[in-house]
């Protein structure tokens, strides 16, 4: 045959590879698709599917309904036993089954039902046939028999009565126990360095969070000095030496005879007329270079002039200057930035510990307020140093915050474990109906493990056995049924016990245990 020829259908070989989910249905599904006259289903060498006989012979029926041939390439054995009786090729690898010859399945894989074999006899004649053999009894044996039937009748009807007296009475007993409030202290210790909870031990684990925080604070300041207050204002008079009229500006220097001199300026603008003689007044203020008393010149105090009018124009003040004085001012001290640090520690630590409260859950996390230290100091801005004139100063604090965070699901597992040695053998409580608090941070110690309280508040009840009352009850009536639980077990005063018997006109407890049945209401 020429490569170019195509390969006839029933030569051609479709391979199919199972995967472990694969069942019949699906393999079923599959086989649809095969376009190949021969199939060639291969196992996964792991996982153990299409063990049961029924599954090839399923698949083979398909198979053949769709005219293919069917070979496996499987490793289990039971696969292959089952594949033998069915007579269906089974090969280790993909190679033999393309090389080797396959075998043909059996096209009857099941006996018809009307190729079964008949029964060699009936079993009903064989019946008869033995019963025709026995002899007649006689009329001793009759009566006899009679009387022997009636009595397992008898017997039979009674022990039917008594298994009813027995098996159908039943009852319901509720009860109350007494109980008593559970109020319990347990201190814990949660470590740092312990990687895994001891609850047996009350030793649970804790952790360090470390976060950024920051704080602003703004304090008076505390330094009080004496210093001049403003400049000293007044008035003086210009009078002009020449027959030219002269323009005198703002900020004309005037100035004392006096070593130093003290200044002042000129605040507004004048001209002198061209007439010798003739005189201005204009308003002067002292310069910043001499506040304070300094300013404070006699009548005829002022008497130069600075620049090029000194030698046309004098100058004098007829009146004296005045408006200075004396006034306190408040600086900036040592007290007061330490003051500030500390004030500032104390809100990055309140801080902290508010983003903790946001970020955690306080139903399953417990901060450590004792624990909120400041660790590294970023940035310290002071918005003036010491000495430094200022009403009020500004400090600016950036920096790391760690705090010990406990989890209280683990402080509660300690504690709930831990319970039993509280209690003594008569009491039982109900674990859903507890609380948990948190208690008294107790001491930090040098590790830093922290001790601490944890309250656990319920109720306690007495412990009651409900099969030693169904035996202590089985076969009583119902007045001493009642009188026995109040006589021998601690009851809740509140709730007397209820007993309800079935069928009522008995008025008596089954004698089954287990006919009784026992309810304990913890709850009241």
């Amino acid at each position: 045959m020429s490569a170019q020829e195509p390969i006839p259908r029933h030569q051609r070989i479709q391979r199919i590879q199972l995967e472990t989910y694969d069942d019949v249905v699906s393999v079923k599904d599959r086989l649809q698709f095969v376009e190949a006259g021969r199939v060639l289903l291969v196992f996964p060498t792991t996982g153990r599917i299409l063990q049961r006989k029924l599954d090839l012979v399923l698949i083979l029926r398909e198979a053949a309904r769709r005219d293919l041939r069917l070979a496996l390439v499987v490793q289990d054995v039971a696969v292959v036993e089952n594949a033998r009786e069915l007579n269906i090729a089974c090969f280790y690898t993909v190679e033999e089954a393309r090389t080797q010859r396959w075998t043909r399945p059996r096209a009857k894989v099941f006996v018809d039902r009307q190729d079964r074999p008949q029964s060699t006899h009936d079993p009903y004649e064989l019946m008869m046939a033995a019963t025709r053999l026995k002899p007649p009894l006689s009329r001793a044996q009759q009566s006899w028999l009679r009387v022997f039937r009636g009595g397992v009748f008898g017997v039979a009807i009674l022990a039917l009565l008594f298994g009813l007296f027995v098996t159908v009475p039943s009852a319901r007993v509720t009860l109350s126990p007494a109980r008593d409030e559970l109020n319990v202290t347990i201190n814990i210790v949660a470590d740092p360095s312990l990687e895994t909870a001891r609850p047996e031990s009350l030793r649970i684990t804790a952790s360090r969070m470390r976060i950024p925080s920051e704080a602003t604070v703004t304090i008076e300041t505390s330094g009080k000095r004496p210093a001049e207050n403003s400049l000293a204002e007044g008035i003086v008079t210009f009078t002009n030496n020449t027959e030219l009229a002269h323009f005198i500006p703002v900020g004309t220097i005037v100035q004392t005879a006096s070593v130093p001199p003290v200044q002042f300026q000129t605040t507004e603008e004048a001209a002198l007329p061209a007439r010798q003689g003739a005189t201005v007044k204009v308003a002067i203020r002292a310069l910043d270079s001499n506040p304070g008393l300094s300013g404070n010149q006699p009548a005829g105090a002022i008497e130069r002039i600075e620049g090029d009018l000194s030698d046309s124009i004098t100058v004098t003040n007829q009146n004296a200057t005045y408006g200075a004085g004396l006034r306190e001012i408040a600086f900036v001290t040592a007290f007061d930035h330490e003051r500030l640090l500390t004030l500032a520690r104390q809100q990055v630590r309140q801080n902290a510990r508010d983003l903790l409260l946001i970020d955690l859950d306080e139903s399953t996390s417990l901060i450590v307020p004792e624990t909120i230290n400041v660790i590294n100091e970023r940035e310290v801005i002071y918005s003036a140093q010491v000495d430094q004139p200022a009403e009020s100063v500004t400090l600016t604090l950036k920096a790391t915050v760690e705090a010990t965070i406990i989890d209280l699901t683990e402080a509660r597992l300690a504690a709930f474990t831990n319970l039993g040695r509280y209690m003594t053998g008569e009491r039982e409580f109900d674990d859903r109906n507890l609380t948990y608090r948190t208690g008294e941070i107790q001491q930090i110690l040098e590790d830093g493990s922290v001790v601490f309280q944890m309250r656990i508040e319920g109720t306690t009840y007495v412990n009651i056995d409900a099969n030693q009352v169904r035996e202590r009850l089985a076969g009583l009536s119902e007045r001493e049924a009642r009188n026995t639980l109040e006589r021998e077990y601690l009851l809740d005063p509140r709730h007397s016990p209820e007993v309800e018997t079935w069928p009522g006109f008995l008025n008596r407890m089954p004698v089954l245990p287990m006919r009784i049945e026992v309810d304990i209401r913890q709850n009241g």
